[in-house]
């Protein structure tokens, strides 16, 4: 039975992967990051999605890879081939996994010499927006006041500011 279809993996979704597909992953990469090709244990590698969950990818095998932490922190909700498109001065021509492995001092200068691109920009603003409008924060960075304990506090900072300045 090929591993896509397993029962114990929904399609879509976040999930935490079972064991076999970590142990299958880590075999077919050798221990290795598919980035940077730092060769790490199997705890250490993180399950990453070639096509993130949150841009519609699905848990297929062939969609998934095992990434080092700093690495899947900066592929972020890029795509793997935005991130191979923005790093193609670091890494191999083919999908190989780099060898030998690619330092992550070249990564951090890769990454101030280059720009994401534009749809990924827009993704992590609209995002931003996202978070921002869910604490109650504006646009312009002042906190909205939400529900009716937040309007009586307004009020009342209200009131005291006009007392203060009636009184002085």
């Amino acid at each position: 039975m090929d591993l896509d279809e397993r029962a114990d993996v929904p399609a879509h979704g976040r999930i935490v992967f079972p064991s076999h597909v970590r142990n299958a992953l880590f075999i077919e990469q050798r221990g290795r990051c598919r980035y940077c090709g730092r060769r790490m244990s199997n705890r250490q590698l993180e399950i990453d999605h070639k096509w993130p969950v949150s841009r519609n990818g699905g848990n297929e095998f062939s969609n998934l890879q095992l990434l080092c932490t700093a690495c899947n922190l900066r592929k972020g909700i890029q795509t793997d081939q935005e991130f191979r498109d923005r790093y193609r001065r670091l890494l191999p021509p083919h999908e190989g996994i780099p060898d030998p492995p690619i330092p992550q001092s070249a990564f951090r200068d890769e990454t101030r010499r280059t720009r994401a691109s534009r749809e990924v920009r827009s993704l992590y603003r609209e995002r931003f927006e996202q978070a921002r409008r869910r604490r109650g924060v504006s646009h312009s960075g002042v906190r909205i006041p939400l529900g009716p304990l937040g309007l009586m506090l307004l009020l009342i900072v209200m009131l005291v500011a006009v007392i203060g300045q009636c009184g002085g």
